[in-house]
């Protein structure tokens, strides 16, 4: 079982928060990460809108792998069709190479409206362009092959003689979706899935293919909030989690189309959701005590919700203080994950 902190880093604007003050933020919640004991720590990346103010996770990766010397590193995840292929793969070499062979490409689609529009990539394209652009980096880091040529359906690359070889013999890679058919075809490749099973595709793929998927990375991110009291631990993270929530509840569709405003969550609702256990947004804090969030993660750990193999906290939400992301680290880390390791021993995962 794997632990892992995993961040969309944001900034808030709207409290006066730089992107440079976010930027430090996440780093030394990253080096936190390591001296906790965390297995790994990933960032997102999204351009010019707020579901991630932070666009160069991989340089930022660099910034914490020069920091640390243990932790995994990773993406979570690399918006594959916004980036050259041969750059991409460059670029996730040389963050092999700084990280001495700590790196793990997290990689799928995007998501947002104004990335596909600001760089001129039809949405439509998008799966097509991410698997060609995977197997493009593939071929960079891990065919041996000193020089090929490439001609896709996307992409043409004649005469590549490629010079950045990576620290790994394969560097890990996960898949970040839900749907079926990229979750069947990452599990025939043997990839990994920054996602939880939700439909059971992988997991039986997994088996066709002759694979033990409890040997590979399937997992989650929540929200998480922990203090003394469960009331102590909401009020922290909740306004913060309601301003993430709303990013995703309001955010304009591929084709451009704004929601209505009715669609904007209230934290009446975020409130009635938490108390209740009820699916309110796309990212519904876990809040509470140390005894609350064993008991949240036990049934998860155990397999009554799909197998898990890796564990994702995200700790601060935009707006929160590093007081209170750096309290619920500990305590997770001290008191929580101890628990769910001994769990996870018993089943083997």
């Amino acid at each position: 079982m794997r632990f892992s902190v995993i961040a969309g880093p944001r900034q808030r604007p709207d409290l006066g928060q730089s992107a440079a003050d976010a930027w430090w933020n996440y780093v030394e919640d990253a080096v936190m990460a390591e001296q906790l004991g965390f297995d790994a720590v990933y960032f997102g990346e999204h351009h010019f809108c707020f579901a991630s103010g932070n666009s160069s996770p991989l340089i930022m990766l660099s910034h914490v792998a020069a920091r640390t010397e243990r932790i995994r590193i990773g993406t979570s995840v690399i918006c594959a069709p916004f980036h050259n292929p041969l750059r991409l793969a460059e670029d996730i070499a040389a963050v092999d190479i700084v990280s001495k062979g700590r790196f793990e490409l997290g990689i799928s689609v995007g998501s947002q409206w104004e990335e596909f529009l600001t760089f001129g990539i039809p949405p439509e394209e998008r799966f097509g362009r991410t698997w060609e652009i995977i197997d493009i980096i593939e071929r960079c880091l891990h065919s041996g092959e000193e020089t090929f040529d490439h001609h896709g359906r996307y992409y043409n690359f004649p005469g590549v003689q490629w010079i950045m070889q990576p620290i790994q013999k394969r560097i890990p890679i996960l898949w970040g979706g839900f749907f079926p058919k990229g979750v069947a075809r990452a599990a025939k490749r043997g990839y990994h899935l920054i996602a939880p099973d939700v439909t059971g595709t992988y997991e039986r793929v997994m088996r066709e293919q002759g694979r033990q998927a409890e040997k590979h990375m399937i997992g989650f991110v929540t929200i998480l909030s922990i203090a003394r009291t469960r009331e102590e631990a909401f009020a922290t993270i909740a306004p913060h989690a309601l301003w993430v929530n709303n990013i995703y509840a309001l955010r304009r569709d591929l084709d451009g189309n704004q929601p209505p405003e009715s669609a904007r969550i209230t934290m009446e609702q975020l409130r009635t959701g938490w108390e209740s256990g009820g699916a309110v947004g796309l990212f519904d804090p876990v809040a509470g005590t140390v005894e609350d969030i064993i008991n949240h993660y036990l049934p998860i750990v155990r397999g009554e919700r799909g197998l898990i193999t890796h564990i994702g906290i995200e700790v601060r939400p935009p707006g929160t203080t590093s007081e209170a992301a750096h309290r619920t680290m500990n305590l997770f880390a001290r008191e929580v994950m101890p628990v769910l390791k001994a769990e996870a021993a018993k089943r083997g995962i």
